[in-house]
């Protein structure tokens, strides 16, 4: 059977979809990551700039306070607002809010930003973390008012021999312009990570394809190869028959076109069209004295005959491939009420596939010159068959494959070889080339 290049195209608009959920996930995941890491980098230089004021601050309080009748307050503040007489406004922030303690937890000086918009916030804060410790290290204690970072900063004075040592606390606030440029810096971070991902993405991509552009022909030829085979086993018995193959190729077609009506999905419509094609496979187990006996069957030979369906069964299961078509291999000769062989299965026990292949078979058969028996008209096929709807076929089936039955027969019960073997490439091309997930090994 000639391939159409589907499988291809399926596999280039799958690898693009799944390149391009790839890049978007990790860009998301690297934009959330980069996202924590930013305020991470955020606390990270509020702590830095901090811890470099304090050092700042702690210079130059301990040159103020060796003035004569200095005040603590009073040098407190120029210290944390240094150079004096200005608000503070360096690049990094600012301190909104500075205690200094005596060690025995006595408050000696205070500082506050009495303009800061947060001030009200800040000092909330602090009455409820009033936890004063002596740290020998600084210590810092991250929060947010208002979505803004701020730091809590603890540390000790050390003022020199003989003097006893004081400690800071204070409240950090980085500036709107280092909190800018710690986004800016994520922000490129987030770029550099899509370009490095677009960039790999470009340079494997013509080599996936490439690879799986080599899978796809060695998948598409093996499928054409078990198609085939099918095929020329569906033939070979059917010419043993003293049959053509055409009649394996329109009950196929028949069946299928049920199955469509029915919306039966991929996978059952692939077991259908295996099934319809190697209905009869069992047949090369039966002598020519008997299949090819043209008179009525005696009742041995009629048993003989129904083994065909056993016979079938053990060919198909030794194919992984085949399998597929034992529901319609195992039960094509069961009857709606019953009656039929080789289980004698009733109504709904009999597989789908096998109720609707069951009408297309004897439709084909009705329709079709046989050596004993010239083709019916399509009016004598459809009243025979609708007598026989609930005894031999499935009343719902039947009822819907009569809406698409005339249709059938125009285009098909006439057709040549090479127009039936047309239709079987269309639906096998639409059934078992259409993607990778359809496919069945």
């Amino acid at each position: 059977m000639t391939k159409k290049p589907l499988l291809k195209k399926y596999i280039r608009r799958k690898l693009l979809f799944r390149l391009g959920l790839t890049i978007l996930g990790v860009t998301l995941l690297f934009a959330g990551i980069s996202y924590f890491h930013s305020r991470d980098m955020i606390v990270n230089a509020v702590i830095q700039a901090s811890t470099s004021r304090v050092h700042i601050i702690q210079a130059r309080f301990k040159e103020l306070v060796r003035k004569p009748d200095a005040d603590m307050m009073t040098v407190l503040q120029d210290a944390v607002n240094y150079p004096p007489d200005t608000n503070i406004h360096i690049s990094e922030g600012e301190f909104i809010y500075a205690v200094l303690y005596s060690r025995n937890r006595d408050r000696i000086g205070i500082y506050q930003h009495i303009n800061h918009p947060a001030l009200a916030g800040i000092k909330k804060y602090l009455r409820r973390n009033p936890d004063f410790s002596r740290p020998g290290q600084p210590e810092y204690k991250s929060f947010t008012i208002n979505s803004k970072q701020y730091i809590d900063i603890l540390s000790k004075f050390s003022m020199g021999k003989n003097n006893p040592d004081l400690f800071f606390r204070g409240i950090f606030s980085l500036s709107e312009q280092a909190i800018h440029a710690v986004h800016q810096r994520a922000i490129r971070t987030v770029l550099f990570v899509i370009g490095v991902v677009l960039a790999t993405a470009f340079l494997i991509y013509p080599v996936i394809t490439h690879l799986l552009n080599r899978l796809a022909d060695y998948s598409t030829f093996l499928l054409d190869a078990h198609l085939e085979t099918m095929e020329a086993l569906g033939a070979a018995i059917a010419k043993r028959d003293n049959d053509t193959d055409r009649h394996n190729y329109r009950v196929t077609i028949y069946a299928v076109s049920l199955g469509e009506l029915l919306t039966m999905d991929e996978y059952q419509m692939q077991c259908l069209i295996k099934g319809a094609f190697l209905h009869d496979v069992g047949k090369i187990g039966i002598r020519d004295n008997i299949l090819l006996n043209k008179e009525k069957f005696s009742t041995q030979e009629h048993e003989i005959m129904q083994k065909h369906v056993k016979y079938g069964i053990d060919i198909i299961k030794q194919s992984s491939w085949l399998k597929d078509a034992q529901d319609v291999v195992a039960s094509h000769h069961e009857k709606y009420d019953g009656s039929g062989y080789p289980a004698g299965l009733k109504a709904g026990k009999i597989p789908l596939n096998a109720r609707i292949f069951a009408i297309a078979d004897v439709f084909d058969a009705l329709t079709s010159q046989r050596p004993y028996k010239e083709p019916f008209s399509y009016e004598k096929t459809m009243t025979i068959m609708a007598q026989d709807s609930s005894h031999h076929f499935d009343p719902l089936l039947l009822e819907k494959f009569t809406s698409i039955s005339k249709k059938l027969y125009d285009d098909y019960s006439s057709c040549d070889r090479s127009g039936l073997k047309a239709k079987l490439l269309e639906i096998t091309n639409k059934y078992f080339h259409s993607g990778i997930d359809t496919l069945q090994y």
